[in-house]
């Protein structure tokens, strides 16, 4: 019985040893690569800019994306040059699989894994490559329409002419440069 407990104590005493050696060893590899990184930062900083017309754009584009954006919707085939509906739409294409709700919740256990949850509506989304469409009718009602390939949206009304997308009127939208 000593013997075992002998052994015990002289395997945890390795394992300590081992573990001390890994951890000296992550922060010696930390030190190093913060010292590489403080050696970039002084030599090499970062730019920095009053204005940048990339975020500007994207805070642009979010804004038309939550307002009642006019837009004109392009359906296409894959491999078709023509598109095969077009319409005067609301907003920007929706993917089928966008939710509102976050599609994974933590599992529980302690491995930091998720697992899908149902949707407000009832199901799981799956992978999709479809969209939805609000369009405007005749008389300004809009409808819903949800195609399988690809849609092409432009702010503001557009006509497909010469196998292109050609602005009819002003964009319905404010994009900012400088």
């Amino acid at each position: 019985m000593r013997r075992y407990l002998r052994l015990g104590v002289a395997l945890a005493a390795a394992a300590g040893l081992l573990t001390a050696c890994n951890n000296s060893a992550n922060q010696q590899d930390r030190r190093t690569s913060n010292s590489i990184l403080r050696q970039y930062e002084t030599s090499q900083p970062a730019p920095k800019f009053t204005w940048s017309q990339i975020r500007q754009t994207a805070i642009d584009v979010e804004t038309a994306q939550a307002h009642t954006t006019q837009t004109t919707s392009f359906f296409f085939n894959l491999g078709v040059q023509d598109p095969v509906q077009s319409c005067p739409s609301i907003g920007f294409p929706v993917a089928t699989t966008t939710q509102i709700t976050n599609p994974l919740t933590p599992s529980g256990y302690n491995d930091n894994s998720t697992i899908a949850q149902i949707d407000p509506n009832g199901i799981y989304s799956g992978d999709s490559s479809g969209t939805y469409v609000l369009c405007v009718g005749p008389g300004g009602k809009t409808y819903g329409v949800y195609w399988e390939g690809f849609v092409y949206s432009v702010t503001g009304p557009a006509v497909w002419g010469a196998h292109g997308v050609q602005l009819t009127g002003p964009s319905s939208a404010v994009f900012r440069t400088r």
